[in-house]
This record gives structure tokens, sequence and C-alpha cells, in this order.
């Protein structure tokens, strides 16, 4: 399904501005992806407020792909953060998100203002929620939304009829080009299900989150726990090898690396990207496995230089190659030209390749005279159009130029593949080192991310 295909109707019409601006994004969008495509067509009901739960954390570009994915007047609650400089805060304006800044007065502002977008029978979209309220305090990331859906349906004594939606986003983030996003609206949350429980509002507003939590951590785009499995292990050897490398730097460091594995931290954040920002762990495992390819392929590079001969480690030889194989090539070249004639004929007999039951030497004579046929015609042909004097230098030309063709071919097969192989290889060993620093720093970064959510230190 294209951007914006085959969802309800509007409950309320957008202003014009939205509509263009939305326009005009997807335009952008589809610049980026082959297509927005939901995995379910869901059932956002026509007429009724509607709030949509996506299970990862905020990002401007999130934002304005959802924005652009629904037909409904869609009103993103933002950090304020993601919406820093002209232009994101001049689009966020005009596409009606809410901004908000937890440090200051506007938060309350902006809770307000989305109660009154969903009074108004229109559509909200929250994110999960990325830090704690506080330090040491458990994580919630649906508080917010949950509280505001309870309050919007006691105040309309549980009429209302707001559905809340969990949303599955798959987005390969380090991927943008060629690629597409997938979104799966999840069975609806009835909050006026939670009110005919009894109770405060604030435990239904804690049972509510908590259901949406549970819901968008069951993600559909998940990684099957093999997968994830081989990305820690190869994540683990990943990090063995670069703890293992920097000790090697440190003189008379006797320590080895054979007992160290990733904490259990980590595979607690790595199944809690697999859950709620699978297509960020998905960009992480592909990473991994361009680095891991990368070193496999340089291994095996390395592995066939040692069978390339002592003549590898002489710098004068493999200058003497490296030049003949430059200065053979025009010659190489120019009798390759000549024998064309003899070798489409021979190619068309079937005589260039050995066959079973054929008799070598008969094979060989036929080459010999096929190819003595072509130089008395491309001689004859010569004389007549060139005249003897160019003649006299050509026909010597031909049997020179083929063998030093034949030559050449094995210069190539046995000398100068050897010297290009290690060119490749080197230069795919000088990248190892910044491809894993690189990695390493994206690991890192994401992981910091999560225990800043969790509320930890570093």
């Amino acid at each position: 399904m294209s951007v914006g295909d085959s969802l309800p109707a509007p409950v309320s019409p957008a202003s014009f501005r939205y509509r263009l601006l939305r326009g005009l994004a997807r335009i952008w969008v589809n610049l980026f992806f082959r297509k927005v495509r939901f995995v379910n067509r869901g059932a956002l009901p026509e007429g009724r407020p509607a709030m949509l739960l996506a299970g990862h954390p905020a990002s401007f570009l999130d934002a304005v792909l959802l924005i652009t994915a629904f037909e409904r007047h869609v009103h993103c609650f933002v950090d304020g953060r993601f919406l820093r400089g002209f232009w994101r805060g001049w689009f966020a304006g005009h596409l009606d998100m809410i901004s908000y800044e937890l440090a200051d007065q506007s938060f309350r502002g902006a809770i307000e203002r989305a109660g009154e977008v969903l009074q108004k029978g229109e559509m909200l979209l929250f994110f999960a929620d990325e830090q704690a309220s506080k330090p040491g305090e458990p994580h919630h990331l649906f508080a917010h939304p949950a509280l505001i859906a309870m309050q919007a349906e006691v105040q309309n004594a549980g009429q209302l009829g707001l559905e809340v939606y969990p949303v599955h986003l798959f987005l390969p983030v380090a991927q943008l080009f060629s690629t597409e996003l997938l979104i799966y609206l999840d069975t609806p949350l009835i909050p006026a299900e939670y009110l005919a429980r009894g109770g405060s509002l604030a435990e239904h507003a804690q049972a509510l989150a908590a259901a949406a939590e549970e819901s968008c951590r069951q993600n559909v785009h998940r990684l099957q726990p093999e997968d994830i499995q081989f990305f820690l292990e190869d994540l683990a050897e990943i990090l063995r090898t670069d703890l293992k490398e920097d000790w090697e730097k440190r003189a008379n460091w006797k320590q080895k690396v054979d007992g160290f594995g990733l904490s259990q931290f980590v595979a607690e954040w790595v199944e809690q990207l697999n859950g709620l920002h699978p297509g960020q762990l998905v960009a992480l495992r592909d990473r991994v496995e361009a680095y891991r390819e990368a070193r496999r392929s340089c291994a095996l590079g390395q592995m066939e230089l040692e069978q390339g001969g002592e003549w590898l480690k002489s710098a004068p030889l493999r200058i003497a190659c490296g030049v003949a194989s430059l200065v053979g090539l025009p010659v190489a070249v120019y009798g390759f030209i000549n024998y064309l004639v003899a070798g489409f004929i021979l190619h068309r007999a079937g005589f260039l390749h050995h066959k079973e039951g054929q008799n070598p030497a008969v094979r060989w004579a036929i080459i010999a005279l096929v190819v003595l046929g072509a130089y008395a015609l491309q001689t004859l042909l010569c004389a007549l159009w060139l005249g003897r004097t160019i003649t006299g230098y050509y026909a010597p030309s031909l049997p020179l130029s083929g063998a030093w063709l034949l030559g050449y071919f094995w210069l190539l097969r046995h000398h100068t593949s050897y010297l290009l192989l290690d060119f490749r290889t080197s230069r795919l060993a000088a990248k190892l080192l910044p491809m894993r620093k690189e990695l390493i720093r994206e690991l890192d970064a994401a992981r910091d991310t999560y225990a800043e959510m969790l509320g930890l230190a570093h």
C-alpha cells in the first residue's frame, strides 16, 4: 500500500495548511522509500477518537512518516528537543504536532491540548517515553498517554468511545534509501473497559499503560530467538577481539580474553530493542554481519596469498611484476586483436577447449592450421590495403604478439592476480579497525540510551 492509501476518512476536516504540508511530506517520503505499507489495515474507528502508541522512542522522521501514512488528521505528541531548528519547528507547528518540554510548564499545557484533541474526536500519536520520571524509579513507556486516555474517558463518563492502538513500526534505520516502512496496528485497548472494573484513575492508567507496553514488546517485527543468539555471539566475538588488540598493545600484559562474555544487561538491552525498535536492531545486526564478512574475506585473502610463493615478499620482484603487467598490457591487447579472427573460428568450431574423446594431436594440428590461415589472410589484406612496407612490419608482429599474449595470460594468472589480491586484502584489513570502532561506538550509544531510559547512571 502506498503512502496514504485506504485508511478511514477523517473524523474532522484538517486545515488546508495541514493537508498541503502533509502532501509535500508524502512526496519527500516517497523519494526515500519504495512505500509505507500497513501489514494489517486495522479497524480505526470512524467518528470516534483514537490514540496511537508507537513502541519505540520518538524522532522527527518517525513523526513525519506516521503523519503521512494516515488520512485522518494526526496530532503527534513529541518531545521538543526533536523539533529544534527553524525548519523542524516550522513543519512541526504547521503539521499540528504537540511539542512539550519536561523541564518547564509547557508539559502541562501539552497534556491539556492532547485532552482537547481527544474531546474533539480526533487522533493522537504518542511515542514511548525515553526517560524514567525520576532516577531509580521503574520506567513506564506509556504512563502519560495512558493517564490522558483515562482522564478523557472519565470526563465523558465512559462514553467517549476512545480506542488505544499499539503501533509496531519496522524501519531499518541504517538503510534509509530503497526500503520500506512497515506499520502494524495491534488489537485496540478500550479505556472504558478499565473504568468498569472499579478502582482509582491512577490504577486504571497504570493498568492501561502496562497492557500497551506488553503489546508493544510482543512486536510482530521482532527477530527470532535464534537470530538474537547469533547476533549476541557475533557481538561478543567483536568485543573480545577489540579487547584483545587493546591489551596486546600494553607491555607485559598477561590477561586473556577467553573467559569474557556479554553482561546480562547487554542481553536485556538487545531483548528490549528487539521488542520496541527491531528496525534499529536489524541495522546493528547488518553492521555486525558486514564486519564479520569483511574479516572473513580478509582472512581468505591472506590464506590465498600464503600460497602465492616467496616472491611476494620481495619488493623488487613485486615492482617488476607490476611494471610488466602495466607496460605489457598494450602489446597484449594488440595480440588479442590480431587473434580475434582465429579465435572466433576456433570457438565456433569447438576447438578452444578440449572435449572428451577428442584427439589432442588432431586438435592442436587444427588450431595451428587455423592460426596460420588467419596469419596468411590478415597479411594478404594488409598488403592489399596498406602496402608492402607496412606489411613487412606487420607480418613478423603476428607470431611475436601471439607469443606475448600467451605469456601475458600466464603472468596475470600466476603473478598479477596475487598483486591485485594483496592490494584488495591490504585495503580491507585497513578498514577493519575503523569498522569495528565505529560499530562499538554505535553499540555503546544505543546501550547508553537504554540505560538512561531505565534511569541508571553510566
